[in-house]
């Protein structure tokens, strides 16, 4: 699965917000780095999104990235995330990193990084919004 939110501006006026979206692989499952082209080449099915700001043409100005086989529960994917950070943190972002089977990616613009803790839980927020939404489904 891959999970992404991304904080949008649209470039012709104060319109900002996040967007979502959740993917889906199939069965492959993996230790450490997803497959090769996952999820750049190959971001797999789009399954859900939670859109505030429309595309196209926004400005990215933050975004999070969540890889990890289909089905992996919140409950690994949480704990690794915080694992992740708790690492991170000690570098300039953008941050990237596995965590067991979750690999994780994380930047921001500088205005933002300013307070990055609140901008990352409200991107976290919203990609574990999208998976749920779409498990409900």
């Amino acid at each position: 699965m891959y999970l992404t939110a991304h904080r949008v501006r649209r470039p012709t006026g104060p319109e900002e917000g996040v967007n979502a979206f959740f993917y889906v692989h199939g069965p492959t499952a993996w230790e450490g780095l997803p497959p090769e082209g996952i999820p750049d080449e190959e971001p797999g099915e789009l399954v859900n999104s939670r859109i505030s700001v429309q595309p196209p043409g926004n400005r990215v100005r933050s975004y999070l990235d969540i890889v990890a086989p289909d089905g992996t529960p919140w409950a690994e994917i949480g704990p690794a995330f915080i694992a992740f950070v708790s690492e991170a943190q000690v570098a300039a972002m953008p941050w990237r990193g596995i965590v067991g089977r979750c690999f994780f990616r994380v930047g921001m613009d500088a205005a933002l990084a300013a307070d990055w803790q609140r901008e990352l839980l409200g991107l976290y927020n919203a990609a574990e919004i999208a998976r749920v939404d779409r498990d409900r489904a």
